[in-house]
């Protein structure tokens, strides 16, 4: 960017990721609008930023993708595609002809960080489970084993002791490396091995169990649609949904803008496009009468494989296991879909186990797969990527004075940047880059309003036939979704004649309901034929007969809100 100079190759703290967005607001300011949607518990601003030209008419005129990252406190590779996105969106408008076009007659709302609270704790303190950040006050009164910084190195790493019951040992290939014991093995050492941590309530011999988390809440499972009450283990559901500020601030923008169709979310990790549904199968469409829905659902999961390389598949089908799916209630992409009626994509970042050479998703066997089945053999593999790609990701055992234990060792995999988010530097703006054209194809395919072959006809002293053609251009239908027009989220096409001084309509009704235009999306289906021809839904023609004293202009105006607005004007001579 020649107007600012950022770095996309490390994860920003709440204050560096603020100074970024101002940066570029204030070098942009004809394309940019920085607003704060709601402030959490501890006083960080949502901060979210409006991206489009404002020379060519209003945000709220215009078609609109949202897009956010780190929903979970730790999946913080999110907030760096949302940033690179903004970037590159001002980057290359006026150079690239696809972005020129989105931003002249499209609007992108991004929220780079959903949980700015507990990401600051997950950037700056050692803790992995951070949730939301809200701490919870009833931790020390629980009992078990949790996570803490033994050493103070700044990190959470494991502990090894030695133990003749243990169940792990020494990698007889690599000393780095705890394996687990065969079952006939008497010959140790042996080792249990736990995270890095201390314990609430110790009793010397007492068996591990896990002690209440530190930190509370996490969004995701606090949204509307099918949400159930419960602690879940993908974050909490809260005690009735909307309670997390952070949650009800989002939901209170879309609802507020009812011109956003589409929503990209950037979690990790696993390499993987999630689309709808949460909670149903594929087959729930068809019986539901959304085959259409499915069929562009499963058309804009395509493109996204093309793009990212990563599949893209159902998230009940594919990704969950039957005791699972009571733990997908109260989900974003399941509200987004089923109560606003936009699609949405869930993009888990960063696939660890690929560059392993384990294969994608499906290859190593879905949602079967599991780092603690990992063989020996894999291990060392994740040890032999570590030392000749990031081999700080691997700190050293070292012997440790344990306040409760005595005597362990601390080291291992910093699963912060290897398992969880790719490692600062190339890798991680490898992946950025992979990921951020996926949501600008899907904003440069929402529906697009437009008013063409607009002429005057005078069909008599002073009165004359005004008439339009109102034309989707774009490639969603209008209402989007099919599922928007049967919950009346999306608003039908009105045409809009506005008159002169003087003059006054003969025939007709100043504002004409058009309904829903179709767009290149319906040729996914069989065409519909009549009297053997092809019938085009993606345009409607509307008619007025207008009297005048004087001669003047005429402006007729489409309008709706998920396809933008629309002008032209005509005179009446």
């Amino acid at each position: 960017m020649e107007k600012i100079d950022l770095d996309f190759s490390s994860y920003p703290t709440y204050n560096e990721m603020v100074n970024m967005l101002i940066g570029m607001c204030t070098a942009y300011p004809n394309l940019t609008e920085l607003t704060s949607i709601g402030q959490t518990l501890q006083g960080r601003d949502l901060w979210t930023m409006e991206v489009t030209n404002k020379a060519t008419g209003p945000a709220n005129e215009k078609p609109g993708l949202w897009i956010d990252g780190n929903t979970h406190s730790g999946e913080v590779t999110g907030s760096v595609v949302c940033l690179k996105t903004i970037w590159y969106l001002l980057k290359y408008y006026g150079k690239d002809g696809l972005i020129t076009e989105m931003l002249d007659n499209k609007v992108v709302y991004i929220l780079p960080r959903v949980n700015p609270d507990g990401a600051e704790i997950y950037l700056t303190q050692p803790y992995h489970s951070t949730a939301a950040g809200i701490p919870n006050q009833s931790f020390a009164d629980g009992e078990g084993h949790y996570d803490e910084d033994v050493d103070d190195d700044g990190k959470i790493l494991y502990m090894r002791m030695k133990d003749p019951n243990g169940d792990f040992k020494i990698s007889s290939k690599d000393p780095r490396l705890m394996v687990k014991r065969g079952s006939d093995e008497v010959e140790g050492p042996f080792y249990v091995v736990l995270r890095e941590g201390k314990f609430l309530k110790y009793k010397p011999g007492k068996e591990v169990t896990m002690a209440p988390p530190k930190f509370l809440g996490g969004t995701n499972r606090n949204y509307p649609a099918y949400w159930a009450p419960g602690g879940l283990p993908l974050g909490g559901a809260g005690v009735y949904p909307l309670q997390e500020v952070e949650a009800r601030a989002i939901t209170d923008f879309w609802a507020n803008h009812p011109n956003i169709s589409g929503m990209h979310t950037f979690h990790t990790s696993g390499g993987l496009i999630l689309r709808e549904s949460a909670v149903h199968p594929d087959t729930w469409f068809r019986e539901q009468d959304l085959d259409i829905d499915l069929a562009i659902y499963k058309h804009l999961a395509r493109i996204g494989e093309e793009i990212t390389g990563y599949p893209a598949i159902s998230i009940f089908d594919e990704f969950t296991f039957e005791d699972d799916r009571p733990f997908r209630r109260g989900c974003a992409t399941s509200f987004f879909y089923e109560h606003l009626g936009a699609f949405v994509f869930s993009i888990e970042l960063w696939d660890w186990e690929h560059e392993l050479g384990l294969g994608n998703f499906r290859e190593r066997g879905g949602i079967e797969f599991s780092f603690s089945r990992l063989s020996e053999e894999d291990q060392l593999r994740e040890l032999k990527w570590i030392d000749a790609n990031y081999p700080q990701a691997f700190i050293q055992w070292k012997k440790v004075s344990h306040p409760q234990l005595g005597e362990v060792e601390i080291g291992g995999i910093d699963t912060k940047i290897t398992r969880r988010n790719p490692p600062p530097g190339a890798w991680l703006e490898n992946e950025v880059d992979k990921v951020l054209p996926f949501a600008l194809r899907q904003a440069a395919l929402l529906p697009q309003l437009r008013v063409t072959e607009a002429e005057v006809v005078k069909v008599g002293a002073r009165i004359y036939k005004v008439s339009a053609k109102i034309v989707n251009t774009g490639w969603l239908p209008t209402n989007v979704t099919q599922i928007a027009s049967r919950i009346k989220r999306s608003s039908p096409v009105i045409a809009e004649i506005m008159l002169p001084e003087g003059a006054e309509l003969v025939i007709g009704h100043a504002k004409i309901e058009v309904g829903h235009l179709e767009g290149h999306s319906a040729k996914l289906l069989l065409p519909r034929v009549v009297g053997g021809e092809i019938v085009d839904k993606t345009r409607a023609i509307v008619e007025w007969v207008v009297k005048t004293k004087d001669p003047g202009n005429v402006v007729v105006v489409a309008r709706c809100s998920r396809a933008g607005t629309h002008r032209t004007t005509v005179s009446l001579m």
